[in-house]
């Protein structure tokens, strides 16, 4: 395949790639978070903006003008409900209506304020471009595609009023110029900002996971565990699900960093990691502790059901070797392993939790290490 032809494959990936994150639930919520503030101060400058022009009015037509002060008034107050939609959530379904629906009202009573005004469609022709020039910022908040759909709908909505008989001389000659010059940079804009949004987003995920991750397991880190962990907890316990919570130490962990050095210890530590991944499910969260020490939480899982998931995992990492060509071994490792369970009627505390397992692994420990043993219901193993 010529290396022009993969270009464009890979050209033709990464916009689909695009196309489909900045249309994804996590995107967008990112968006309307970023931009919520934004959003509303944008209509209200609008909304301001709009009710300012009946200077531009009396300026044209004094003696007509006072005619279509409440058309103004109506233009300020469609905008403002859009703001008051949008609110507290600017995805909001009544705030997407009021994103394609208050524009087109907008423009249905300029025109006819034009057709009201002395030599209005003459003067006013260049008041379209306002449409152009205001809805990009308005609607940095909406899906890219819902952005684009508006926008060409403004476009499209005077000549569709026209045809329908409601028409005011306007040249329309003049108003193709005027928007077929205009929508196509605001669409290359709009296309170039949600780009740039798109690789800020991505960016920012990427520090984010490195912020929660453990650079030598890639499990999730102490930190993140922390806080994850307790916005699960805390939701099991309001909805009266059991939660269980697993306490792995891997058993003379330091003799292996002490006869074989760091190096090899890494090595085990990301086997090891590796088979009590491969016994988990995508709903349990499993961290790095500390050194050779993990916590994993296991939702809707009683104290039964989290001995027999513990005793997979013991065996998982017991039954296959850490196998180092570099230093010619087969280490095999084994865990001790503490469990706590909470139930509904207890307060969601995860602290008591770890404490509860941390105490349960010690008494594997000194139970000759390599088993599994669960904190009974008053913390005491």
């Amino acid at each position: 395949m010529a290396e022009q032809d993969v270009r464009l494959i890979d050209a033709i990936r990464n916009a689909r790639t695009f196309l489909k994150t900045v249309h994804g639930n996590d995107y967008l919520a990112a968006k309307a978070s970023d931009f919520a503030a934004f959003t509303r101060g944008a209509l209200l400058v609008t909304a301001v903006f709009v009710l300012s022009t009946i200077v531009w009015d009396f300026t044209i037509d004094a003696v007509n003008a006072p005619r279509v002060i409440w058309l103004r008034c109506l233009q300020s107050a469609l905008v403002l409900m859009w703001a008051l939609a949008s609110w507290r959530n600017v995805h909001a379904p009544m705030a997407r209506v009021l994103a394609v629906l208050g524009p087109m009202a907008v423009e249905a009573t300029f025109v006819h304020i034009l057709g009201v005004l002395d030599q209005g469609a003459a003067y006013g022709m260049g008041g379209f471009l306002y449409f152009f020039i205001f809805m990009p910022f308005l609607t940095l908040a909406q899906p890219l595609a819902f952005s684009v759909v508006v926008l060409f709908g403004i476009a499209v909505f005077p000549p569709l009023l026209h045809l329908a008989g409601w028409s005011v001389g306007i040249e329309w000659r003049i108003y193709f110029a005027y928007i077929g010059l205009v929508i196509g940079p605001v669409m290359l804009i709009l296309l170039l900002f949600e780009y740039l949004y798109w690789t800020v987003f991505r960016y920012r995920r990427q520090v984010e996971a490195q912020a929660g991750t453990d650079g030598l397991t890639a499990v999730a880190n102490r930190r993140y565990f922390l806080t994850e962990a307790t916005a699960r907890l805390r939701l099991q316990s309001e909805q009266g699900r059991a939660t269980s919570l697993l306490f792995i130490d891997i058993d003379r962990f330091k003799a292996i960093n002490d006869l074989h050095g760091h190096v090899l210890g890494d090595q085990v530590l990301t086997h090891v990691v590796g088979r009590l991944r491969h016994v988990l499910g995508d709903r349990d969260l499993i961290a790095r502790y500390g050194g050779e020490e993990f916590v994993v939480l296991l939702p809707d899982t009683d104290v039964e059901d989290a001995r027999v998931v513990a005793e997979r995992m013991r065996h998982a990492v017991k039954s296959a070797a850490c196998r180092s060509d570099a230093y010619e071994l087969d280490i095999v490792s084994t865990v001790s392993v503490g469990v706590a369970t909470h139930r509904a009627d207890q307060p969601a505390d995860l602290d008591r939790l770890i404490a509860e397992a941390d105490r349960a692994v010690y008494t594997a420990k000194r139970a000759g290490r390599d088993c599994v043993v669960a904190a009974d219901r008053s913390g005491r193993s």
